[in-house]
């Protein structure tokens, strides 16, 4: 099943080069491009729409998936029971390498060439990101030897340290680039993420070197060797970062039909009748609308999460799951229910997250009028890099007091995101006493916490509930500390967790089959990637 042509399909702005079929990797990796007929202005768009439908929160999208172990989706496929396999993943492994990798390194050759260092910078700090999201799913993957087309089908797998290690470097060689303030042709409307604004990448990639430390927090040496983590993290915190939401590094969609350009998951759930995603009951219930931290009240982003399709609390005798409005099946679920056709009852993902619908407590069924699909698919994001810096801040330079600033900011900063959201949809704002109050409560009950266990728990179930739409990363965050304690299948009637919690993803197995360089397939619930050491 080519599931990839969902990325011609979407027309990213009419675009997109031609995108190659679903192939072997390492057949589909040979001169993909064309180079000789490409300009840059074609390229760079190109990488960055496929980003987004590779990391997305889609079917294509590896966000989609990591949502799922992280329960703040539910699946009735493999995934969803905690048995991911070599086929699970394919499309994703594929895409990042053939269409979104294979065109930023040409952005990088090309733009070497001609000297347009402006696009060179972009794209460094861009490949640093998607390779680092990579890693951070696969541990060691092709990096070194990878992208070479004819001139290496069989590439080594590099040590995932090691990757991390260079990404540092690269992210440090694209800053020096955009400081070179190159003016080159078109870049203003190829970038279809900054229009072409250095200042945003220059903070992004500061941004993203500051997530990157503190993901080896708790084993630097292989990365760093002998030197200083804490000296680099205080080295980087005193340099120009994000600083307000308009900094966000996100693919921005719009109502566009033809070409099709909307939100790949608003698609997949409002446009798509047979539906494609459920709610974690764990994220909708425990986290959100009876969380301890907002003192058992519902978290005042919840109508903006969450769209119920239903508009009354009677029973639905084909949920899996109910709970008032809410319905989702449940996490590893073997219930009566479980494969029953609920597309017009089930909690869909709403306006904040795919751009669907704000739940105003009526119901009714989700369907292409529902909604308009042009929120953006986030990636790294200012409220996540202030809660990032509250972990830091705790954990690595040992204060307590910076970390509970960082986290306030962080707080404000995910709400201000909902409602600069709900404000370009036309919907209900968050009023400014009801953020007033959600922030003291979690403050209050970070302050009440006497170990940096109990403050580090606070800090990530905030980070948890902003990172809702890019599952990579919070499902990064959950190996890396643990936090917050989600659901695991088995742990509620009619569930269960068959193997164990993937620590990490499997490795495309077709690839493992044609290259000799590549290793044995990994044991997804023992072999952990080099930052988890817990």
């Amino acid at each position: 099943m080519n599931l990839r042509k969902g990325t011609a399909a979407l027309g990213l702005l009419g675009l997109l080069v031609a995108t190659p079929g679903c192939k072997d990797f390492y057949d589909i990796n040979v001169d993909p491009l064309n180079p000789t007929s490409a300009r840059l202005q074609e390229i760079l768009p190109a990488s960055q729409g496929s980003m987004s439908v590779y990391l997305g929160l889609s079917a294509l999208g590896l966000s989609q998936a990591t949502s799922t172990l992280v329960n703040q989706l539910a699946s009735t496929r493999d995934v969803g029971s905690y048995t991911p396999d070599g086929s699970s993943f394919s499309n994703q492994w594929a895409g990042l390498y053939s269409d979104c990798l294979i065109n930023n390194e040409q952005v990088i050759k090309q733009g070497t060439a001609s000297q347009s260092w402006d696009y060179v910078g972009i794209a460094q700090i861009q490949k640093a990101f998607v390779v680092s999201q990579m890693v951070d799913m696969w541990g060691d993957i092709p990096y070194s030897e990878a992208l070479q087309g004819s001139a290496n089908r069989a590439p080594k797998y590099d040590k995932d340290s090691d990757i991390y290690k260079d990404l540092l470097s690269l992210i440090d060689a694209g800053l020096a680039n955009l400081d070179k303030k190159t003016t080159s042709a078109g870049l203003g409307t190829a970038d279809l993420i900054y229009k072409g604004n250095l200042t945003k990448w220059a903070r992004m990639g500061r941004t993203l070197k500051l997530k990157l430390l503190n993901q080896i927090r708790l084993n630097p040496a292989p990365v760093l060797g002998s030197e200083s983590l804490s000296a680099k993290v205080t080295d980087v915190l005193k340099q120009d970062l994000m600083t307000s939401n308009e900094d966000d590094y996100e693919f921005k969609y719009n109502a566009s039909t033809t070409p099709e350009n909307r939100n790949l998951g608003y698609i997949a759930d409002y446009v798509t009748a047979s539906r494609e995603n459920l709610i974690g009951r764990f994220f909708y219930v425990d986290m959100m609308l009876a969380n301890a931290d907002n003192g058992n009240a519902a978290d005042p982003r919840l109508p903006y999460y969450f769209y119920n399709q239903v508009s009354t609390t009677a029973t639905q005798p084909l949920a899996d799951f109910q709970l008032g409005r809410f319905i989702t099946v449940l996490v590893g679920s073997f219930g009566p229910n479980r494969n029953q056709n609920n597309s017009d009852i089930r909690t869909l993902p709403g306006l904040y997250a795919v751009g669907g619908k704000y739940d105003n407590g009526t119901g009714g069924a989700a369907n292409v009028n529902s909604g308009k699909g042009v929120v953006a698919q986030r990636f790294l994001t200012y409220p996540s890099r202030r809660f990032t810096e509250a972990e830091a801040q705790l954990t690595i330079l040992n204060s307590a007091a910076a970390a509970r600033t960082a986290l306030e900011s962080g707080i404000l900063a995910a709400f201000d995101k909902v409602n600069l959201i709900a404000s370009a949809d036309g919907s209900p704002l968050i009023p400014a006493a009801s953020i007033t109050n959600y922030a003291t409560a979690v403050l209050a009950r970070y302050d009440a916490e006497t170990t940096s266990a109990g403050k580090l728990r606070i800090i990530m179930q905030e980070k948890y509930k902003a990172g809702w739409g890019f599952g990579e990363d919070v499902y990064t965050d959950y190996r890396r500390t643990g936090y917050p304690a989600i659901t695991l299948p088995g742990s509620e009637p009619h569930t269960q967790l068959t193997g164990g919690y993937p620590l990490r993803l499997p490795y495309r197995q077709d690839d493992l089959t044609s290259n000799p360089n590549a290793p044995k397939q990994v044991n997804v619930y023992t072999d952990r990637i080099f930052w988890d050491i817990n």
